[in-house]
Order: structure tokens, then C-alpha cells, then sequence
């Protein structure tokens, strides 16, 4: 995927170069034309750009026993532009960006149980019984991305196309059961865009995006030792039993993607409207252990459970109010 879309980008830059103005017009291969007075100009502008964005949010791990994380969302983002040669038309940026809200979890729930064992200190293993659907609303859940970029313009008459790339760090945060921060997630990523402007009127321009983010590496941790414990009342089948508590879980993940697009409308020199949709895919880990101690009839005993972070995606479908500075 990640030829095809240079591929894509090539096509695009060879295809702007055959429509660049001629060298014995006014304009040479390494300055864009000048707009005429009072008409906005199609190179990245230098400078910051503060935005609000409002978004629809849905964590999903796909399966027979899926889960969804979803609510609304409200969030803020710095873009910081300086040219590193304005007359070869290279820039630099830095992208911070967060999103903040209260979602709902839809998913299953399932109760701790004991079975004989004969093996364990004891007499017992831990284990879980059938899962049922279960649904918890008002957890925090929020994320933050840092991105240094670098960028060339490509201009011509009427259009301009700006390839970029740099690295990109995400790290989510989501809670459970009021404990904010319960289970994190850190990205590391690079992000691969091309940027196409162009005018649709003299101090209006409109330019799409198309952004594909490669993932390094991702961490994972579960603080289940903030969950405590609890007792588990006698079945006919077993004693009853004292969950004494959980030690966290960290997974690594070494595969996965972003995608992003967008089309941004500047209305005027300060302001900008921008619909935009974000989709992660994240590979599902290796397995890892955690230990759980738990007590029966007065004697305590402690065993390796192992988990792993499954195939998840993400979608976010928002749109950004910018203002210039």
C-alpha cells in the first residue's frame, strides 16, 4: 500500500510539472508564480493555525465477543509552519493535536469462577465463566499526537500539490469503571501526505489531504492492579473464594496503519472549515501474563493468566473550525 501511494504522489508531482509555466515566462523552476493583488496564494502558508474540532468516535476489537468504545468528542490542534527555503518552497512544521470526551462501552462481561486443581496450593485454578453482553457509559477517554513534518511545495498556475513526511507519536488514553487511565496505548508512526490546493476564488482556496501512517511500534498496558478485588460468593459446584487482586499486563504491537483525508475550505485569510475521517488498524500482540492472587478456605494462591491486545480499528469523523495567526 505504502508504493501504490508514492506511486500516487509521483504521478501527481509529474504531472504538475508538465503544467509549471515555462521558464521564459516571468516565473522560473524554482519560484511559484505570484498571485496577482489580493488574490490568495497556493503555497503552505507560514505561520500558526489553531483549530476546535467536534467528532464521532468508535474504538472496535471485531470478533465473536466484539467490543465497541464510542461517544462523542471535543478537541484542539496547533499547526506551526517555518520555511526552510521559501524560494525552493521547503517548510517545516510542528503538529500537536488532542481529543478529549465520555464514551460507552458495548461489549461482554463474563464471572470469575474456580475449578479443581489439583496442582495449586489451594486446590483450585482461577477461571472464567460464560461471557454475556454488558454495557458501561461516562468513561474518560482521550488521546494526543506530536508530529514534526517536513514539506516541499509544488506550484503551479492554478494548483499546487505539497508532499510531506516526518514522525508521528499517539498515545490514548481510556478509562473503566471510574478509574481514569485504566488502559494506555503509544503509537509510533510515520506519516506519509500529500496535500492538493487550488482556488475557486480569488481570496477563497480549497485543498484536499491524503495521509497514510505507517506504524513503528505500539505499547500497550492494562493497569488491572487499580481493579483491587473482591468476594466471590459459594456456587453448588465450589466454595466460595476472595479475589485478592491482579498485577498490570503490557503487550508490544509491531504492525499497523492510519489513514486520513480531508478537505479544508478557506473562507477567508483567518478562517478555515475542514471535514475530516481518521481510521487506525492495529495488529493484534503476542501473547503476555499477568499474575492473579486469589484465596480459598483460608489458603492463598497466586497463577499466570495470559492475554493478549486483539486486531482493533478505529474510525473518527469530525470537522475542524481553524483560525489563522
Amino acid at each position: 500500500m505504502i508504493k501504490v501511494f508514492f506511486a500516487a504522489i509521483l504521478t501527481l508531482i509529474s504531472s504538475l510539472a508538465f503544467a509549471q509555466t515555462p521558464p521564459s515566462r516571468s516565473t522560473s523552476s524554482t519560484q511559484a508564480p505570484r498571485p496577482s493583488a489580493g488574490e490568495a496564494s497556493l503555497a503552505t502558508r507560514e505561520g500558526s493555525e489553531v483549530n476546535v474540532s467536534f467528532s464521532s468516535y468508535n474504538y472496535e476489537e471485531p470478533g465473536a465477543t466484539s467490543i465497541s468504545i464510542h461517544g462523542p468528542k471535543i478537541g484542539g490542534q496547533d499547526t506551526t509552519t517555518l520555511w526552510v527555503s521559501k524560494t525552493r518552497h521547503w517548510f517545516a512544521q510542528a503538529d500537536v493535536r488532542g481529543s478529549f470526551g465520555s464514551v460507552t462501552y458495548d461489549g461482554w462481561c463474563s464471572p470469575w469462577l474456580i475449578t479443581p486443581e489439583p496442582t495449586s496450593p489451594n486446590g483450585y485454578a482461577l477461571d472464567v465463566g460464560d461471557f454475556s453482553p454488558c454495557s458501561e457509559s461516562g468513561d474518560k477517554d482521550w488521546y494526543v499526537e506530536a508530529r514534526p513534518l517536513i514539506g516541499k511545495d509544488f506550484i503551479g498556475q492554478d494548483f499546487a500539490f505539497t508532499p510531506y513526511s516526518g514522525v508521528g507519536v499517539r498515545h490514548l488514553s481510556n478509562g473503566t469503571t471510574g478509574l481514569s487511565g485504566y488502559r494506555t496505548d503509544s503509537y509510533l508512526y510515520l506519516p506519509f501526505g500529500v496535500t492538493a490546493r487550488t482556488r475557486v476564488s480569488s481570496h477563497r482556496l480549497l485543498s484536499f489531504n491524503l495521509e497514510y501512517d505507517a506504524m513503528l511500534h505500539g505499547w500497550q498496558t492494562t493497569r488491572d492492579s487499580q481493579l483491587g478485588g473482591g468476594d466471590i460468593p459459594p456456587t453448588p459446584f465450589a466454595p466460595g473464594f476472595t479475589i485478592d487482586g491482579f498485577s498490570d499486563i503490557s503487550f508490544d504491537q509491531h504492525g499497523g496503519w492510519a489513514l486520513r483525508v480531508s478537505g479544508k475550505y478557506q473562507a477567508t485569510p483567518r478562517v478555515s472549515l475542514e471535514p475530516y475521517y481518521i481510521h487506525w488498524n492495529v495488529n493484534d500482540s503476542i501473547v503476555n501474563y499477568e499474575t492473579a492472587t486469589f484465596t480459598v478456605n483460608g489458603i492463598t494462591a497466586q497463577q499466570q493468566l495470559g492475554a493478549y491486545e486483539p486486531l482493533n480499528n478505529t474510525n473518527e469523523f469530525g470537522v475542524k473550525l481553524g483560525f489563522r495567526f
